[in-house]
């Protein structure tokens, strides 16, 4: 496998932040309640796990899954917009406390027991930070 990710369009978060924005306000869909937001994101994601249920190959392919992950997509922006959430800052914080909890040379050319092993001793290392 390749270093780097497979390519995307050439969009910046915020240009898509600003799509997905004005898509809501043109339907005045724009101050839904984070709660409602969230119930809706949860049940996206479930069809998106629909989608894997009886099998690792994906019932519908790429253009299926690609929609289910779009809505979910498009629901954990809108709450970030709601309640004034930098989604890039956290992201950014979330994947260094994971680098952190996770060092890569733990899991980095590991058999899958391996792999197995150092995420149980990391996961049971490292309290929960947050909450």
């Amino acid at each position: 496998m390749d270093s780097k990710a497979p390519a995307q369009q050439t969009v910046t978060v915020e240009e898509l932040n600003q799509i997905i924005w004005n898509h809501l306000y043109e339907r005045d869909w724009h101050n839904n309640p984070s709660r409602g937001l969230a119930i809706s994101l949860a049940l996206e994601a479930n069809e998106l796990l629909e989608h894997y249920q009886w099998n690792d190959k994906p019932v519908g392919g790429p253009e299926a899954v690609g929609e289910e992950l779009a809505d979910v997509f498009i629901y954990g922006m809108q709450i970030a917009q709601q309640n004034n959430i930098d989604i890039v800052h956290h992201i950014k914080r979330k994947l260094e406390k994971a680098a952190r909890k996770y060092p890569a040379e733990d899991f980095k050319n590991k058999t899958p027991d391996e792999v197995r092993a150092a995420w149980l001793k990391n996961k049971l290392a490292h309290k929960k930070e947050g909450l």
